[in-house]
């Protein structure tokens, strides 16, 4: 069964739920579902206790405070993305003296910080059927709430946070004991407020959209108008292969940027990256340029979002975030070389290049073998250890027949221990790249 859309096109209904075609005004459009990251960083968060929120005011105040607190636990509790731990069992522990971390990652806190509300008598008129003009007296009773909430890291008490919401809400009746009470629409903001706070402590999906280009060379319009023909049907890699064949025989940067969203429909979003990154070396288009800067950027970001996958062990996700980082700085036709500089935790830093290299192998970017660094290190009769510059590895990689360098390490140690890199382009002896600071690295 397919589904039609405007202008004639059509697609396979089953393939509707993942990316979508439609058209605006006959301009092709591809449709994708992605993943964003969370406003705050609830990475490496499984188990979380909502405490109740605090209030410093009156009857209003707590009677908020209680909405609020049942609210965000029905919302968090619906994401079904935590484990959800009473607040009880937190209280018991810090009775007992015993650490929390035994029992959640993490503590959701809330706080209603303002409440006003007024009502207000007005004057309204209307023409009865005689023509008569009447006039009656109404009320409008206003509200406004301000309130916060964060996180709480059980492991060492790091805040996540907070989000600051505001809201209103009013009724008008034509009696002032008709009006909806100042609980109720305090209560109807707080729903208001927190009717996406998924959005705030997990990954969620949005909507997005990539414009197919047109070929402004008139004589590529019959093989242009073929490969788009294909989308129309919903046939996305054999459409694919067709922007392939003109970008191949003509250069087309229209059809190189329409095969990179059909390799980005097809969720292969590294690939459409690494095959643009080529189109721009060999044409410097800036819509080449535009176009890879766009991918690059949402690599990074399913990056961040593989971050919250909890299924997967620190080194796996640190692995995964170090391999697309160094992937968007890659040359073409790249051969790497991975070099541990961990001072300390050395095993633990291997652990998480030998993930790496296994992925880049996979991904078919060439590795320079250890056994090659240690046969050019013998004759060089140099060691890798202590304060090794920047010069003697890319002196050493050069031998080895790499043209870029990874410089691995760890530091720190507990909570604040984390995994860095740095890239360095062999030819240049620059560094193209240095991981950041962010929690993301933290193992």
């Amino acid at each position: 069964m397919r589904k039609t859309f405007g202008c004639g096109a059509v697609i396979p209904l089953a393939f509707a739920l993942i990316a979508l075609l439609s058209l605006t005004g006959c301009a092709t459009k591809i449709t994708l579902r992605v993943q964003r990251t969370p406003a705050l960083d609830t990475t490496g968060i499984q188990r979380v206790a909502v405490m109740p929120f605090d209030s410093s005011g009156g009857a209003v105040y707590r009677s908020a405070a209680r909405y609020a607190t049942t609210v965000a636990a029905d919302k968090i509790q619906a994401i079904n993305y935590f484990t959800l731990v009473s607040p009880s069992a937190v209280n018991d522990a810090r009775r007992r003296g015993e650490s929390i971390e035994n029992y959640v990652d993490a503590l959701f806190y809330g706080q209603i910080i303002l409440i006003e509300d007024k009502t207000t008598p007005n004057q309204g008129q209307y023409k009865n059927k005689d023509g008569t003009t009447v006039t009656y007296t109404y009320y409008v009773r206003e509200v406004e709430v301000e309130f916060n909430y964060l996180l709480e890291r059980a492991r060492d008490g790091t805040l996540i946070g907070p989000i600051s919401r505001r809201g209103s809400a009013s009724d008008n009746q034509e009696s002032i004991s008709s009006l909806a009470s100042v609980n109720t629409l305090v209560n109807r903001v707080i729903d208001d407020q927190l009717k996406n706070l998924n959005r705030d402590v997990v990954p969620y999906t949005i909507v997005v959209y990539r414009s197919l280009e047109k070929e402004k060379n008139k004589d590529l319009k019959p093989q242009m108008d073929a490969a788009l023909a294909q989308v129309k049907g919903g046939y996305y890699t054999a459409a694919r292969q067709a922007y392939l064949a003109v970008w191949e025989s003509y250069q087309s940067v229209a059809a190189a940027v329409n095969a990179s969203i059909l390799y980005e429909a097809l969720g292969e979003t590294s690939s459409a990256a690494k095959f643009m990154q080529q189109v721009f070396a060999v044409t410097g288009s800036p819509l080449a340029g535009n176009t890879l800067n766009r991918l690059n950027m949402e690599l990074a970001q399913q990056a961040r979002v593989e971050q919250f996958d909890n299924t997967k062990s620190p080194v796996e996700r640190v692995a995964g975030l170090a391999i697309n980082e160094v992937q968007n700085v890659l040359p073409a036709n790249p051969r790497l070389w991975i070099y541990n500089n961990a001072a300390a935790n050395q095993n633990l830093a291997n652990d998480i290049i030998d993930n790496m290299i296994f992925t880049f192998i996979k991904n078919g970017v060439s590795v320079v073998e250890r056994q090659m660094i240690d046969m050019v290190l013998s004759e060089q009769n140099f060691q890798l250890s202590g304060n090794v510059s920047d010069d003697e590895i890319v002196s050493i990689g050069n031998l080895a027949g790499a043209n870029t360098v990874v410089i691995a390490g760890i530091t720190g140690a507990g909570a604040a221990r984390r995994f860095h890199i740095r890239v360095l382009d062999i030819r240049t002896g620059t560094v193209i790249m240095q991981s950041g600071t962010g929690s993301e690295w933290n193992l």
